[in-house]
């Protein structure tokens, strides 16, 4: 691999043209690029964490960048009461897809993590869900059918 310094020398001993020299330059800064961006990458099992513990009030948002996302979801959550807490059904359906979807912070830059655990956090999601939902039905039907046979 050439650095800036040793193309720089090259590129003065007439070993390369102009343009192989500003190709390799091009080519060094594009590579330096990915390289902050892999340094400032997110984890995306922390993001997933944050989301399923504290997505009401997007602190997984704030973590990852989106700034307006987390003000949002914040803002909606503050407001819930006033509106008889339908907000929050929104803002929950909201933070599951972020959960599901979303795979990279504001800058573009895809998540760090083993995609075997955040795979693993996002089924575990759906079947929590499931479990949740299947649960409160059994305790509604219940409900529903001891007070059809109360006199």
């Amino acid at each position: 691999m050439i650095d800036a310094d040793k193309l720089k020398e090259m590129h003065d001993a007439n070993v390369l043209s102009e343009e192989e020299y500003l190709e390799q330059k091009k080519r060094l800064a594009v590579k330096a690029i990915q390289q902050v961006d892999r340094n400032n990458a997110k984890n995306g099992i922390i993001y997933i964490v944050l989301a399923f513990f504290l997505g009401l009030i997007g602190v997984h948002n704030f973590y990852a960048g989106y700034w307006g996302r987390a003000l949002s979801q914040l803002c909606l959550t503050i407001i819930a009461p006033w509106f008889l807490f339908v907000p929050l059904i929104g803002v929950n359906l909201w933070v599951l897809m972020e959960i599901l979807f979303v795979n990279h912070g504001a800058g573009g830059i895809s998540f760090q993590g083993s995609r075997k655990i955040i795979w693993s956090l996002r089924i575990a999601t759906i079947l929590i869900l499931v479990i949740g939902f299947s649960g409160a039905n059994l305790v509604f039907n219940d409900v529903i059918f001891e007070e059809a046979f109360v006199y």
